[in-house]
């Protein structure tokens, strides 16, 4: 398990500089952001333990939060994203699929699964990290939930897509 920790913790910086130099630089249409940090809480391991998941992510969502200028917004939507991924991964992946630490990707799932726990997890993230950026709810609120969401998960399928054609 050690492996996986240093295989997590190293890819952090990475996708770090990638979502606050690169994707919060490039709205698309003007308002949508793609979080594409998400895949790394996504693709961790069933059996990762809860302290480590919960404590990643919140190092995760600091770090985006350092560097954006935004005031715990992040680390709150990923510590939440953190705590209810057990539930929703018994929920959308089917049982004895997985081994105790394999990684959580499409090929392994199938990709109805993937698509499910992917989007409930990416949905629950914006509508916690935009319900706190605007503190309040509305229809232009709940569409930019949405089509972010959407487009975070295309991000992550194409993500996904160039990792199983690398192998």
């Amino acid at each position: 398990m050690n492996k996986h920790y240093i295989k997590y913790l190293s890819l952090l910086p990475l996708f770090v500089l990638l979502q606050v130099l690169v994707l919060n630089e490039v709205l698309f249409f003007s308002y949508l952001n793609p979080y594409l940090y998400l895949a790394l809480i996504l693709s961790l391991p069933l059996k990762t333990p809860k302290w480590f998941l919960l404590v990643y992510a919140f190092f995760l969502g600091f770090f985006i939060d350092l560097f954006s200028g935004s005031l715990g917004f992040h680390s709150t939507a990923t510590v939440l994203l953190a705590f209810v991924k057990p539930a929703i991964s018994r929920i959308s992946i089917p049982h004895n699929i997985l081994g105790d630490y394999d990684k959580i990707s499409m090929p392994k799932i199938g990709s109805k699964s993937f698509i499910t726990y992917a989007f409930l997890l990416i949905i629950i993230h914006n509508t916690v990290l935009f319900s706190l950026e605007h503190l309040s709810f509305s229809f232009s609120i709940f569409a930019k939930i949405v089509s972010s969401s959407i487009l975070t998960l295309v991000l992550i399928l194409i993500m996904e897509l160039f990792q199983n054609k690398k192998k």
